[in-house]
């Protein structure tokens, strides 16, 4: 047998020198057992250390649970997503109130179940520590009521002064949130609202209307 194929039949190709680790303290060997313990005391003192910065997270069983909450069961609500670029009507998977996973929802017959990559990966903005977590006031956090109230103040001096109070938005086509900004400016005068998306289709849907008569952003 060649010593290519005996390299390949043998798993350690050198001689793995565990009786220079274990060897007697007296022995001429420069590695004693003392110091293979220190090593081995050393690495489980180390991961043990390493172990003790993991964060603690306590878990408080329910006073009352919520019919609709099995812990390990998770629940789908059907629910649509709109950033100004994609939309699909999405079904969102939560396990006890939170949202894990966003698939297409076909029953739909606008986008029959079709999602996209931001689609997918929004359930992740959820999750984003680096994002701002409630109102902020010239770099400092401050309270919901104390935002409303600063803001109020500020929109009906200018409305009382004449100035223009500028709304300026995408593309919106969701009939709810046209509905509030309806009825913020019926109670605002000099309100006004401006739609400029970031990315325009407009080129697209006029093509669209001049090849096949049909104004879309889809490709028809």
């Amino acid at each position: 047998m060649t010593n290519s194929k005996k390299n390949t039949n043998n798993e350690f190709a050198e001689e793995l020198p565990l009786e220079g680790l274990l060897n007697d303290e007296n022995s001429s060997n420069n590695t004693s057992r003392r110091d293979f313990l220190k090593v081995m005391g050393f690495t489980t003192t180390a991961a043990v250390l390493a172990s003790c910065e993991t964060p603690v997270i306590k878990s408080i069983p329910y006073v009352v649970k919520p019919e609709e909450v099995t812990p390990g069961v998770a629940n789908f609500y059907a629910s649509t997503f709109y950033d100004g670029h994609d939309y699909a009507s999405v079904l969102v998977k939560t396990r006890e109130g939170r949202p894990i996973k966003i698939e297409g929802n076909e029953l739909a017959k606008g986008t029959n179940g079709g999602t996209s990559a931001r689609v997918q990966s929004a359930v992740l903005s959820l999750y984003d520590e680096a994002r701002i977590m409630g109102p902020m006031s010239k770099g400092a956090a401050i309270s919901w009521a104390n935002a409303d109230d600063q803001i109020g103040k500020k929109l009906a001096d200018a409305a009382a002064s004449g100035k223009e109070i500028a709304i300026l938005s995408s593309t919106i086509i969701s009939p709810s949130t046209k509905a509030v900004i309806a009825e913020f400016t019926s109670k605002y005068s000099t309100a006004k609202v401006y739609q400029y998306d970031a990315i325009s289709y407009s080129a697209l849907r006029n093509a669209n209307e001049k090849v096949w008569g049909k104004k879309s952003n889809l490709f028809l």
